[in-house]
């Protein structure tokens, strides 16, 4: 009877670390580029490069729109705590009254116009203990709505009357 126990409880054990192994493995910080650019590559084109400082960017296109993908919080490009996404428009078709009600109705994502008075669309993820990669699906599913609303909005706006 002991030696039944044993292996059962042996058993046991095994599938309890071997579940937490397995759940550990599906975790992504910001420093899995790899990771993180299959899982952009999935929402459509997307290359990993480099920024002049060294910095890793990821810059893709979703339905037709270019955006790219920061990592922040780096130390020589590793060690990532933050991901910034970033669409920027060469327009200045948006009034402010239209950016704010944007930034009023949107809990993720935020518009505004830089100093170059291009238009930006910004979301930022915290990810220094890292998430799911499901979750982080839904963060590029997120990402790609947003996306498309803010171009939606903004190309009934430069249409010609």
């Amino acid at each position: 009877m002991n030696k039944v126990l044993t292996i059962a409880l042996g058993l046991w054990l095994t599938c309890v670390f071997s579940g937490s192994a397995m759940a550990n493995s599906d975790i992504v910080t910001a420093s899995d580029h790899e990771a993180i650019l299959e899982i952009a590559k999935g929402f459509g084109s997307a290359e990993l490069s480099q920024t002049a400082k060294g910095a890793p960017i990821i810059k893709g296109r979703m339905d037709g729109t270019k955006y790219a993908i920061w990592f922040s919080g780096c130390t020589d490009g590793k060690n990532c705590s933050a991901l910034q996404f970033i669409c920027i428009w060469k327009s200045n078709d948006f009034s402010l009254e239209q950016i704010n009600t944007w930034n009023a109705q949107k809990m993720y994502t935020r518009a505004y116009i830089d100093r170059d008075s291009d238009l930006i669309l910004e979301m930022d993820i915290f990810m220094r203990y890292g998430m799911s990669k499901k979750n982080l699906d839904e963060v590029f599913d997120l990402w790609q709505t947003s996306v498309k609303h803010f171009s939606q909005q903004l190309s009934q706006k430069t249409q010609p009357n």
